[in-house]
């Protein structure tokens, strides 16, 4: 089948699918990540051009691009928002952490797009919650997470996590530079250097916490995308059929 449209012609996804020699799905998937672009009917269905067509033939070689394009980044690793889920599971996690350290509070910082964002806690109250929200990481969490070493600091000197204050305070990485994790404690409970293995115990539970819940996020909104292309190839179907069916003529029998 020559595989160059020809010209001034817009195409359906089958239509488009055929002229380049890949399945539907493939299609999509290309238009997904960009290196291909239709235009809309009025209706919603999808119309590809000539043109758009010979740019993606000129840019993949005439091969199909997707299957072997480039791995996605595992959502465990990669800075994503965070979601309600992963909100709700943190606090939850940090609850025993602040109980066994006898802390008065236990937070969470996790790394997003634009920098190390608090997440959640316990022993936090909303107001002050909202504010650790909108405000950037205070240094102590700053420099346990680019470091990667435990960094202990004087809650009153920092002003961390509020003005006022007082106790003696922990923050260790999590892996990867990923986020980090804090503890405050009262004043007179100091902590100590070998407390640092508990704290890292639930570091690391933690970080699987996270990582759990941006998996499940990934796969969430996989299904979604999947779920919508699914809905589209069956529209597009549907309108396909019709339009045969609707330009078929019917067949005269000879007497």
């Amino acid at each position: 089948m020559d595989r160059t449209p020809s010209a001034d012609r817009w195409m359906t996804v089958g239509e488009a699918a055929r002229t380049l020699g890949m399945s539907r799905t493939t299609l999509l998937a290309a238009e997904e990540a960009g290196v291909l672009v239709p235009m809309r009917t009025p209706g919603g269905h999808r119309r590809y051009s000539t043109a758009e067509l010979d740019r993606y033939v000129h840019r993949s070689g005439a091969e199909p691009l997707i299957a072997s394009g480039p791995v996605p980044p595992d959502p465990a690793r990669a800075p994503a928002p965070t979601t309600a889920g992963l909100v709700a599971a943190a606090r939850a996690a940090l609850r025993p952490v602040a109980q066994a350290m006898g802390a008065d509070s236990a937070g969470l910082y996790l790394r997003d797009g634009t920098g190390l964002r608090f997440t959640a806690a316990f022993g936090v109250p909303r107001w002050l919650a909202e504010r650790l929200a909108a405000d950037p990481a205070p240094p102590p969490v700053v420099d346990a997470a680019q470091t990667g070493r435990p960094r202990f600091f004087d809650a009153a000197a920092t002003a961390f996590p509020e003005p006022r204050s007082t106790g003696h305070g922990l923050t260790v990485a999590l892996p990867h530079g990923d986020g980090a994790l804090f503890v405050v404690r009262p004043v007179g409970r100091e902590l100590l250097p070998g407390e640092l293995r508990v704290v890292d115990a639930f570091r690391d539970l933690l970080a699987s916490v996270v990582a759990d819940q941006r998996r499940i996020a990934a796969l969430e909104q996989r299904l979604a995308h999947i779920a919508i292309i699914s809905a589209e190839i069956g529209t597009e179907i549907g309108t396909e059929i019709g339009t045969e069916i609707g330009s078929a003529r019917p067949v005269r029998r000879s007497d």
